[in-house]
């Protein structure tokens, strides 16, 4: 069977995916979408990795049944966590969301660059590993837990509240303005959602956004296989497992029409 017409299934902890989502449709955007949010499981950076194992089996699981020519986990914690497992639990290609530290370690010229993300991530072994792979020794690095600012996007108060969403980012990067950091890699596709607010306080530093390399991996993906859809403009479809109502209205204040699905395990 052909496999270009078919979806992309892209998912997260919920409103993280819109960022990943924003970079397929400009750069492919004859492909379909099938966002699932997995909102019932939010946030996946306060899981232990136990939890997370078993969430990513049976969300991988459900979205199979989909039949999806690949599945994109755009959420960075069981990214760098445990993607090799999470791509032996189906048949269908399954890529992450990395965190660019190499991107960083070339930008910087101050030798210091910071890592904004969930408690899950800076916190990981993982996140260690690649560290001390990918940043040469000279370059200090500094890491954010984002786990504050990451909720009220979830809950859409960025989009109410923009004197709120500063102070939370400000609480959250507390210190930054005492160091000398000039890049910054947001570690989490939510981040991404509220990345204009953060370079409005923080003019000077160089912001690495995961979610436009994420978008430029799939796009090579699919050419790689030779699966890139042909014709036409991709349509999405939007799926929710909790709090459908409060979804939709936070994905219509961001301009994000079309009915949203709850999803009913089958």
């Amino acid at each position: 069977m052909i496999t270009h017409n078919k979806s992309i299934a892209v998912f997260d902890s919920g409103l993280g995916s819109l960022s990943v989502i924003r970079g397929i449709r400009s750069l492919i955007s004859k492909e379909n979408i099938i966002y699932f949010a997995d909102k019932k499981n939010f946030p996946y950076g306060q899981k232990s990795v136990d939890e997370l194992e078993q969430i990513m089996a049976e969300t991988v699981s459900a979205l199979s049944n989909f039949d999806p020519k690949l599945i994109v986990i755009a959420s960075i914690t069981p990214s760098i966590q445990m993607l090799k497992k999470i791509k032996s639990m189906s048949s269908i290609p399954i890529l992450g969301v990395s965190v660019p530290l190499k991107e960083a370690s070339r930008l910087t010229k101050r030798k210091h660059i910071g890592i904004l993300g969930t408690k899950g991530t800076i916190r990981s072994r993982e996140l260690d590993e690649q560290i001390k792979i990918e940043v040469p020794q000279d370059i200090f690095v500094t890491k954010f837990d984002a786990s504050e600012i990451i909720e009220i996007v979830e809950k859409g108060l960025f989009l109410k509240d923009d004197d709120y969403t500063f102070r939370t980012i400000s609480r959250s990067m507390e210190g930054l303005e005492d160091t000398n950091l000039d890049v910054l890699v947001l570690s989490s596709t939510h981040l991404s959602i509220v990345r204009s607010h953060i370079e409005d306080m923080y003019p000077s530093i160089r912001i690495i956004d995961p979610s436009i390399n994420a978008a430029k991996e799939i796009r090579q993906f699919l050419k790689s296989k030779n699966i890139l859809r042909k014709n036409g403009l991709g349509r999405l479809r939007i799926i929710v497992n909790g709090h459908k109502d409060e979804f939709q209205e936070t994905l219509r204040e961001m301009g994000l029409t079309g009915s949203v699905e709850s999803f009913e395990k089958e």
